[in-house]
């Protein structure tokens, strides 16, 4: 009698084991995406000759490599609790894109096909899930992120908050914000604001449409930052006045005709850049934008127009794209910049332009090769600032 009763509770104990598992998964997934690039970036003004070149290995071309886990369980009544970690990674030498171990997406929630779901942690912006996601074309320097600032997978928003409504009928609305945890004060009063008080945060909201051959997106960020840099006289200022945060907002749309999509963008960003955009103009060209003129930081009253045409058709059993990105700012109100050495010099502004044509072939569902080319001028809005890339790849999905 003991050991019928032990095998009926051995079974019944593996009935429950086999329930768990059946509503629990977790999914092993990821991007491998290298291959041999070109590129070259040129400036030469003012008495500035720099020349970037860079051949060999390229990798993360038509898709950042990656891994990454990603989790379900069922909690019943139509609730799941999911999560996503990622890890960026480089195949020329096996590295992490980053110092941080999930630095792609590292976040957990809770999802219902009634309510929508919220998620916390590192994830991405409004710009990137309803813009860039539904009209990007390009690849590298033809991304869309090129011009535009806080579209992109480079806007990811740490110790964030994000909720998504469920998609109605193609409908679907969302909401991310995020915040500094730092404050050191002494009596009531913050102590060094500049250096150890984080005021950051932002706020993400987008709206997106998809039904048919039709895709609507629109998304608005602010962004208060906290950053310092040293003046050429040595001193610490803000790059952003704390009164002016950086804002962002996109429009999009696209319409598939079969024959070709064709998809559209507008933008404009006040205050600085964010994402791909911005890291381009702060590293290229830095002793331009580092320095102050006498009408004090030019970030802080930054302003720009973004535009953007992308078409994509089938052909020969591949994917064609061909885009075209221009941004317009303001930067030739500054027309006296400290030069490096102290002296007072003029860096005419030009608009960014952007050109790209790319095409993509599948050898399988998972599999495919891909060949690009992009040639730039105008790069990070400085005059006689050009730039070009070619190059072939694999991205394998899995």
């Amino acid at each position: 009698m003991k050991k019928t009763l032990l095998a009926a509770a051995l079974l019944a104990g593996f009935a429950t084991a086999g329930v768990a598992q059946a509503e629990t998964s977790v999914t092993l997934y990821g991007i491998l995406d290298t291959g041999y690039g070109y590129n070259q970036v040129k400036f030469n003004d003012h008495g500035y000759d720099l020349k970037s070149t860079n051949s060999g290995m390229q990798g993360g071309i038509f898709n950042g490599s990656r891994f990454g886990l990603r989790g379900s369980e069922d909690l019943g009544n139509g609730t799941r609790a999911i999560f996503t970690l990622e890890q960026g990674i480089t195949l020329g030498d096996g590295t992490s894109t980053s110092t941080k171990q999930f630095h792609r997406q590292a976040w957990v929630g809770l999802a219902s096909d009634d309510w929508g779901t919220f998620t916390m942690g590192r994830q991405y912006n409004m710009g990137a899930v309803m813009i860039y996601d539904q009209f990007n074309v390009g690849h590298t320097m033809g991304d869309m992120d090129s011009a535009f600032g806080a579209v992109g997978y480079a806007n990811r928003m740490d110790n964030s908050f994000r909720y998504m409504t469920p998609n109605f009928s193609g409908f679907q609305a969302g909401v991310a914000y995020a915040n500094g945890k730092t404050s050191i004060t002494r009596d009531g009063n913050d102590v060094d604001s500049t250096d150890n008080t984080d005021r950051t945060n932002w706020v993400s909201v987008g709206l997106k449409y998809a039904n048919g051959p039709i895709a609507l997106g629109a998304s608005y960020d602010r962004q208060m930052m906290n950053d310092t840099y040293t003046a050429p006289d040595g001193s610490k200022k803000d790059w952003h006045n704390r009164n002016d945060a950086i804002t962002s907002w996109n429009i999009g749309a696209s319409y598939d005709f079969e024959v070709v999509k064709l998809a559209l963008a507008f933008g404009q960003d006040r205050h600085g850049k964010m994402g791909f955009a911005g890291a381009g103009m702060a590293n290229t060209g830095a002793d331009v934008y580092k320095a102050l003129g006498s009408s004090g930081n030019a970030y802080s009253d930054f302003k720009s127009n973004n535009y953007y045409v992308g078409l994509s058709a089938p052909l020969a059993g591949g994917t064609a794209g061909v885009t075209w990105t221009h941004s317009k700012s303001n930067l030739d109100e500054y027309d006296q910049w400290t030069l490096a050495d102290g002296t007072k010099g003029a860096f005419p502004d030009k608009a960014q332009d952007i050109y790209q044509v790319n095409y993509q072939y599948p050898l399988s569902k998972r599999t495919s090769v891909y060949a690009y080319g992009s040639y730039g001028t105008g790069m990070y809005y400085l005059d006689n600032a050009k730039a070009k890339e070619v190059g072939i790849g694999l991205n394998h999905k899995f």
